[in-house]
């Protein structure tokens, strides 16, 4: 078997202590940061009985007791799946980041239906015509697409789509889905859209997502490109596919049995790496670009309320995401190709 439960076991076990230590890192960082979360908790107070409306909300948070203390307690909530109340928002923590995750992880996906198979048809593509103008041409495409930032292209489809009237800000509009008597299931409102039959939310859903997943995907679609090409192209000189050339075996079957399945295990290791990546580029643009509520959202106001608890919370789901993701893809290499070991 390619993939072991010995692997599996100590993945899990690096990817807990990893986790440890990002959750005591951070909390020391928010900790001593600018800004004290127990005048946030206490609502701003303000005249003579200020200061004990401080001091009641620092008992409250458990902000008094020894650092020790308060590490060890935090990492017991969180390992314990209890986190406590939001700061900004009165609510608890988890609940709170997994109604924001679905919005995020909806325009994520999004993202990478489109990026995956563009990117791959075209490196495949420019892979056959090594050397040609076409080749150039994708190539060049790839590099620039793959070094722009994402915040620019999604300000310029943003103002793009405005112009042409569509409107982008935020997931839904609400009238429409008061008057279709829309309503969430999934959390995912596309697919909850679909569920209920209601093909004008569907249509309006999809044209609000649309623009930020188009941002989203550049990012990985020039990766692929590129990374698909140089695979292919490696793969094309190779001598288990120049034999069947000679033997006079059909170019598609060369093409798609032998050339690119020997190009996939590096397509899926770096498909899931950067899919990782660009949970970041989602949280940025759909907040600061397209008004969407999702993580980004969450994470500029743990910030600016002084939230520890929310924004530990948020960069703990950032990293077990980025965990789970890449043990995922390493174990799915390993399943695709038999020559990896774990």
């Amino acid at each position: 078997m390619p993939v072991s439960i010995n692997y599996v076991v100590k993945r899990v076990f690096w990817c807990i202590l990893i986790v440890f230590g990002i959750i005591v890192f951070s909390y020391l960082i928010l900790i001593f940061s600018p800004g004290d979360p127990a005048v946030k908790w206490a609502g701003n107070p303000r005249g003579p009985y200020a200061s004990m409306a401080i001091e009641k909300a620092r008992e409250e948070l458990g902000l008094n007791d020894p650092l020790y203390l308060q590490i060890a307690r935090f990492v017991y909530n969180v390992f314990n799946g209890n986190i406590g109340d939001s700061i900004a928002y009165k609510q608890p923590v988890l609940p709170l980041i997994y109604s924001r995750l679905q919005s995020t992880l909806e325009l994520l996906v999004i993202a990478y239906v489109i990026a995956v198979p563009l990117g791959i048809f075209l490196g495949i593509y420019s892979a056959l015509r090594r050397g040609s103008r076409s080749d150039s041409l994708i190539q060049a495409v790839g590099t620039i697409l793959a070094n722009m930032p994402t915040f620019w292209v999604a300000t310029g489809l943003f103002l793009v789509f405005s112009m042409s009237g569509i409107s982008l800000y935020g997931r839904i509009n609400t009238r429409l889905a008061l008057s279709t008597g829309f309503h969430p299931i999934t959390g995912f409102y596309l697919l909850d859209s679909l569920i209920q039959g209601n093909l004008l939310v569907f249509i309006d859903v999809l044209l609000r997502l649309l623009p930020p997943a188009l941002a989203v995907a550049v990012y990985p679609l020039g990766v692929l490109i590129r990374l698909t090409r140089t695979l292919m192209a490696e793969a094309l000189l190779e001598d288990f596919v120049r034999v069947p050339v000679a033997w006079g075996v059909r170019r598609d079957i060369i093409i798609w049995r032998y050339a690119l399945k020997a190009s996939i295990p590096g397509v899926i290791q770096i498909s899931g790496l950067s899919f990782a990546y660009s949970l970041i580029d989602a949280m940025v643009v759909e907040y600061t670009v397209f008004g969407r509520e999702g993580l980004g959202n969450l994470l500029y106001d743990a910030l600016n309320y002084s939230d520890f608890r929310l924004a530990i919370g948020l960069i703990t789901v950032v990293a077990v995401f980025y965990l789970v993701v890449n043990t995922l893809t390493d174990i799915i290499q390993a399943l695709v190709d038999p020559r990896v070991r774990l």
